[in-house]
């Protein structure tokens, strides 16, 4: 069987995301494989979409198969977590030493990715109860499920552009080297945002499926209003430039930084400045209080 053009982006997806991958792995090995770092999620983001392109792929040359159709449309949808997690992380770099210093910040943090695991579940969720859903009272479940992933992948965007937003007020005070990966987020945040559009805007496109006996039917994809959204939708191009292409931007932007911002060496310089001096003077030296964003003028 054909591939339509919805399986040729899959084919372009795996041949994009194999390098991705092993260029996440090398950025990962070079700065740490901690959730703080974010490398390791764009390691899980580049999984998921590889597996999402293969059980694509497959399930077009075997359209009957009810498991490989579910993997995919659940990939689809899951990948926005890691992405979004992702940025936590880099945000969470960006602020090492300096700005991490402020209590809330790394709690703050660690709640908003729970927020994102948490929206992940749903969508998992979301996608097997559609899958195994036997009248419309189950698959108005499902939906409602998806709704609230969706929703709170938009409430997540929210926040790390509030992050962004107090991270560029505070500029002055962030380290040499880790200021470039905080413009890496601020120019990854508009297509960030269109990526978020679309998986809010799919969850609610309408589900094209009727029950006959208990078992799903599948009917044309509506071409009106939301079903532009749907995956089933014939308009492969809305999903190709506000999913595909602006996902991979977001991904582009975030590895480039990477491969060209010595990280390490922040740390490096910031030993040198606070920790330099021997160990009779350190001895003397009162302890370091902990960084005040407002002991500090702000500088333009």
């Amino acid at each position: 069987m054909a591939l339509d053009a919805r399986g040729i982006i899959s084919i372009v997806e795996i041949i994009l995301y194999l390098p991705i991958l092993v260029i996440s792995a090398l950025l990962a090995l070079r700065n740490g494989f901690t959730k703080k770092a974010g490398w390791i999620f764009l390691i899980i983001l580049s999984i998921i979409r590889l597996i999402g392109g293969v059980t694509h792929i497959l399930s077009q040359e075997n359209p009957t198969s009810i498991s490989l159709r579910v993997i995919f449309n659940i990939m689809e949808s899951s990948g926005l977590s890691p992405l979004l997690v992702a940025t936590l992380g880099f945000l969470g770099t960006t602020a090492q030493h300096t700005l991490d210093n402020i209590p809330m910040l790394p709690k703050g943090l660690k709640v908003l990715g729970f927020v994102g695991a948490g929206a992940l579940a749903l969508a998992v969720f979301g996608g097997i109860m559609g899958a195994k859903a036997t009248s419309q009272s189950g698959l108005g479940t499902a939906d409602t499920l998806r709704h609230a992933s969706a929703l709170l992948f938009l409430a997540l965007y929210v926040c790390i552009v509030a992050l962004t937003i107090f991270f560029w007020k505070n500029r002055q005070s962030i380290l040499k080297y880790r200021r470039r990966l905080r413009l890496g987020i601020v120019a990854a945040l508009p297509l960030l945002f269109v990526r978020v559009l679309y998986g809010l805007l799919s969850s609610f496109a309408p589900t094209s499926v009727t029950f006959v006996s208990g078992h799903q039917v599948p009917l044309p994809p509506s071409t009106d209003g939301l079903g532009i959204f749907a995956s089933s939708s014939p308009y492969w191009g809305i999903y190709l430039v506000m999913s595909v292409i602006a996902e991979y931007a977001v991904v582009l932007i975030f590895v480039g930084i990477g491969l060209v911002t010595p990280l390490g060496q922040d740390i490096v310089d910031y030993e040198k400045t606070h920790l330099g001096r021997d160990s009779s003077e350190a001895l003397a030296m009162p302890v370091q209080q902990p960084y005040d964003v407002g002991r500090y003028p702000q500088q333009y």
